[in-house]
C-alpha cells in the first residue's frame, strides 16, 4: 500500500472519499499518509467553516457525530429597548444562545449614550461597574417578564467558488478512483496533474463549477447527498469526473489527458449522509452520456446566478419538507 498523493508507504491512514465534515464516513483504507492527510485538512477545515450554516440547516454531522451550531442574528422583543438586534448562535437542537450586546447611539441633543442587553447577571454587573468607574450615569431597566427571540441566519453561495472547494472536488475525484480501482491504480502517473492541482497554488487542469439542466434532472437528490460520476475514454484518451456536493453544487474535473488503456472505464458513486451508506439512485444517463452533456455548449460554467438557480430548488424542497422557513436573497 502507498499514499495516493505522495507514494510513501509509512504512516498510512484512512482517507475519506468525501470529507468527514460533510457527514461522510466512506474511506479508502490506508489511502494516504499522515502528512498528506494533514495537508488536505488545511483546505478542508477552511471549507468546513465556510459551510457551517448550511450544514447546520441540513443537519449534517461532522466526524464526531455533531451537527454544527450556526451564527444567527437575533431580534429581541420585550427587553425594554426599541429594535434591539444582537448576535448569537443556534444549537443543533434549536436552542438560541444570545451574546451580550452593547451599542453606542446619539440622542437628539447630541449626547452619546450606550445601551446594553445582557444574557447573564454577571455581564450586566460588569458593564455597570466599568461605566461607573468612568464616571458615567447608569440607568438600570427592569428585567422584562417575557422576552421573545427571533433568530435568522444566512448562507451565501460564494463559498462554492472558492479555491478550497475546488481542491476538495479534485481530491474527491482522485480518492473515488482509489476507492473504485485501488490505490495502486490511483498512483499511476496519468493522475499526476490532478495531484498537483490538489496541493499546488493553482489549477493546472480544467476544474470548473457548472450548471446544466440535464445534470440537474439526472436523478433526484437532497442536500444531504454527495456524488461522483466518472468516465475514462479510451477513444479520446481523457478522463473526467463530475463531483457533486450537498445535492447540487457540481464541478467538472478533468481527471487526466493521458488515458491510454484499450477499454474505457466508468463508475458512479453516490453517498447519503443520513444512512451513512452508498446508494444507487435511478439515473437518466450513463456516465459517458452525462459527462458528454456537461461538456457540451448547453452548460454554463463559473456563473453564480446559474449555479444558484440549480442548487436553490434542492435546498428549497428540503426546507419545505422539514418545516424550515426559507427566503432567498438575490444578488444586487
Amino acid at each position: 500500500m502507498a499514499c495516493i498523493f505522495c507514494g510513501v508507504t509509512e504512516n498510512l491512514t484512512d482517507e475519506h472519499v468525501f470529507p468527514a465534515f460533510t457527514g461522510a464516513n466512506l474511506v479508502v483504507p490506508e489511502g494516504s499518509c499522515k502528512k498528506c492527510n494533514g495537508e488536505c485538512g488545511k483546505f478542508e477545515n477552511i471549507l468546513a467553516a465556510e459551510t457551517e450554516t448550511a450544514r447546520h440547516i441540513f443537519e449534517i454531522p461532522n466526524r464526531y457525530g455533531r451537527v454544527p451550531t450556526a451564527p444567527v442574528k437575533i431580534e429581541v422583543q420585550g427587553a425594554g429597548l426599541e429594535a434591539v438586534s444582537i448576535v448569537g448562535r443556534r444549537t443543533s437542537n434549536g436552542d438560541i444562545q444570545p451574546y451580550d450586546f452593547v451599542a453606542e447611539t446619539k440622542t437628539q441633543d447630541g449626547k452619546r449614550i450606550r445601551e446594553g442587553f445582557f444574557v447573564s447577571k454577571e455581564g450586566a454587573e460588569n458593564f455597570i461597574q466599568r461605566s461607573q468607574t468612568r464616571g458615567e450615569k447608569v440607568t438600570e431597566l427592569d428585567v422584562p417578564k417575557e422576552v421573545t427571540l427571533i433568530s435568522s441566519t444566512q448562507q451565501t453561495i460564494e463559498f462554492a467558488f472558492c479555491s478550497e472547494i475546488r481542491k476538495t472536488a479534485a481530491k474527491i475525484a482522485l480518492v473515488s478512483v482509489a476507492y473504485q480501482y485501488g490505490t495502486d491504480y490511483a498512483r499511476l502517473s496519468q493522475f499526476d496533474v490532478l495531484r498537483r492541482t490538489i496541493f499546488g497554488p493553482g489549477n493546472e487542469l480544467a476544474l470548473r463549477i457548472f450548471a446544466n439542466d440535464d445534470f440537474a434532472r439526472d436523478y433526484i437528490s437532497t442536500p444531504k447527498q454527495h456524488g461522483v460520476r466518472t468516465y475514462l475514454s479510451a477513444g479520446m484518451h481523457k478522463g473526467w469526473s463530475l463531483v457533486s456536493l450537498f445535492g447540487g453544487l457540481s464541478y467538472a474535473v478533468e481527471l487526466t489527458s493521458e488515458f491510454h488503456e484499450r477499454e474505457s472505464r466508468s463508475f458512479s458513486l453516490f453517498y447519503d449522509t443520513d444512512s451513512k451508506t452508498v446508494f444507487n439512485p435511478v439515473v437518466l444517463y450513463s456516465e459517458q452520456e452525462i459527462i458528454g452533456r456537461v461538456l457540451s455548449p448547453t452548460t454554463v460554467f463559473e456563473r453564480q446566478e446559474a449555479v444558484d438557480a440549480q442548487w436553490y430548488p434542492i435546498v428549497e424542497r428540503y426546507c419545505k419538507d422539514n418545516d424550515i422557513e426559507l427566503s432567498r436573497i438575490m444578488p444586487s
